[in-house]
């Protein structure tokens, strides 16, 4: 992680009407902010890396309208359940756990690991903070022991001196976006769209505000309405044009 990249808390709330959108480090939601961006669709979205640690607060202070978080990793984090009774929340995904490893380690030999065995075989450092990975996996290049990370937090920090293995019986670590309950109607109108574009909602699902705001729609009713009703009065000109002929329009052969 870069100086560029270390998540800094947002320390002012968002501008009224702004769309904010926090994501904790190793989350990485950018093509659900480029669809939004690349349909135009408004109030303009701005997202921000918010500190694991923080998240919570920053959704409080209205500092975020959202977040992607992840639950279950921090001591103190609620469960999905317990998180729903004050905000709303979406589950997206479960996030593996891994052992990141020195490149020297002899666990290397193996594809995946369960618990057992990297216990067994070496002293993992005590459970990570997600906002010190960096300094942890450093640790681990160093021969220091192993460090149990998300597998994208381990992905976000990757050195050629590391490499890392599936806990194949560690439990997942859940995703999810969350936002507080009693936003404004609007508020809660932008966060509905957004969930839906994170949901795989098409453009032309009709569950998004059109990019002119309605205009080309209603031009496109009013069209039809004007060539409907030119159709009526020429027909209405004309009472016979169109009829089929006698016998049904089909012509018989005579003998």
């Amino acid at each position: 992680m870069t100086a560029a990249d270390t998540p800094t808390p947002p320390s002012e709330p968002a501008e009224p009407g702004a769309f904010t959108v926090g994501y904790v480090p190793g989350v990485m939601p950018g093509k659900w902010f480029g669809r939004w961006r690349e349909r135009r669709m408004h109030p303009e979205l701005r997202d921000v890396l918010v500190p694991a640690a923080v998240w919570r607060s920053a959704l409080h202070d209205a500092a975020v309208t959202a977040c992607f978080v992840r639950l279950g990793w921090a001591p103190g984090d609620p469960s999905l359940e317990d998180l729903r009774v004050t905000h709303n929340a979406v589950h997206l995904y479960d996030e593996l756990q891994v052992a990141v490893l020195s490149t020297d380690d002899l666990l290397t030999v193996l594809d995946s690991l369960t618990l057992a065995q990297l216990t067994e075989e070496s002293t993992p450092q005590a459970h990570a903070d997600i906002d010190d990975a960096a300094m942890a996996v450093e640790l681990a290049a160093a021969g220091v022991g192993p460090v149990v990370l998300p597998m994208s937090v381990a992905r976000l920090h990757a050195r050629k001196d590391v490499t890392f293995r599936e806990l194949t019986d560690a439990p997942t670590v859940p995703v999810v976006l969350v936002w507080p309950r009693g936003l404004d109607d609007e508020g809660e109108d932008t966060v509905q769209r957004f969930v839906g574009i994170v949901r795989g909602r098409k453009e032309s699902s009709g569950r998004e505000a059109p990019r002119d705001g309605g205009r080309a729609k209603d031009g496109a009713r009013d069209r039809d309405r004007r060539a409907g009703s030119s159709a009526g009065k020429r027909s209405a000109a004309k009472p016979g044009r169109g009829r089929p002929s006698r016998g049904g329009g089909v012509r018989r052969k005579r003998s």
